[in-house]
């Protein structure tokens, strides 16, 4: 197997032509034909059906693709790390994190702190398997998650058999997220079927697990569900609707819009327990350690309830 015959395979799924993509590549079809060939016979399947309507991905040739764009993703990362030459030393760093305030101000306050140093700095808010992934193949430093009583177990098995270790930070118990003018706004705590008549907000999580979902709690069958991918919709739709979403509670003065609140969620014991995670034995640089200590700093300045309330 060969990193060009991966190169191969992209090229052919972007056109769904073995001719186009061969013109692409400057060269010929039946070379290109051939590569595809002997890769299939080496890895004794069939990566492509081929029909009237030009080339379709078999099962194992769509699992083969995923796999050669995490390759080459992974190339790619090398090569910029350590072929770019640079009169001075390029600081890089890579965080993925589920939707969190707190986790976008302690990239702030790396961000921040860099100075007039030259620096590649990447911010990921994206599904939790994402997450995991991007961990996994180093294409984040450290992921931001949190895991819960009902998904620790398993959550723990997924990350072990991955190489993956998991950093607790702080655990919290779960609240609703509503804008100030909410009709729950008058409750100091709210109980799950007083939530029953309000739309449902739930970060979408495409075919993976429940268990990966953001809300540690599940509501059963809402009859109103509404499913967004970013944190800047979903604070949106909480701004100019009676729409709920349920998380940490963490407000955080200046970052998150005072229009929104939190209100804890009774006799629900099942705590949100945030943590970051990295690879084992992966090497700790200077910028982890900043960024983790930031994450500190962050949590320390969040609160529960309106804009002004006291951290409790």
């Amino acid at each position: 197997m060969k990193l060009q015959q991966m190169k191969y395979l992209i090229e052919i799924s972007k056109t769904r032509s073995i001719s186009k993509a061969a013109q692409n590549l400057y060269m010929a079809q039946p070379s290109l034909s051939k590569a595809i060939s002997n890769l299939e016979d080496e890895l004794q399947i069939e990566i492509f059906e081929r029909g009237s309507r030009g080339i379709q991905f078999t099962p194992e040739g769509a699992e083969l693709l995923v796999y050669a764009k995490q390759l080459l993703e992974q190339v790619e990362t090398i090569n910029k790390r350590f072929s770019q030459q640079k009169t001075e030393e390029t600081i890089r760093f890579s965080v993925s994190t589920q939707h969190y305030a707190f986790a976008v101000y302690a990239f702030i306050l790396l961000l921040n702190s860099q100075g007039g140093t030259d620096f590649d700095l990447y911010l990921r808010e994206g599904k939790t398997s994402e997450i995991i992934e991007d961990v996994f193949s180093q294409k984040s430093s450290l992921g931001v998650i949190f895991l819960s009583s009902s998904t620790d177990r398993l959550m723990r098995r997924i990350l072990n058999e991955k190489g993956i270790e998991f950093h607790h930070l702080m655990s919290v118990s779960p609240h609703v997220f509503v804008n100030k003018n909410h009709p729950l706004n008058a409750y100091d705590k709210v109980s799950l079927a007083q939530l029953e008549p309000y739309p449902c907000l739930t970060y979408e999580q495409g075919s993976d697990s429940f268990n990966f979902a953001e809300e540690v709690v599940t509501i059963s069958q809402p009859r109103q569900r509404v499913f967004v991918k970013d944190r800047a919709s979903l604070i949106n739709i909480i701004l100019h609707s009676n729409a709920y979403n349920i998380g940490t509670g963490f407000l955080l003065t200046g970052i998150v819009d005072e229009n929104m609140i939190s209100i804890p969620i009774e006799d629900y014991h099942d705590n949100m327990n945030l943590g970051w995670i990295m690879m084992k034995n992966a090497v700790m640089t200077p910028e982890i350690q900043q960024y983790i200590s930031y994450l500190h700093e962050a949590l320390a300045k969040c609160h529960f309830g309106g804009t002004n309330a006291p951290y409790r």
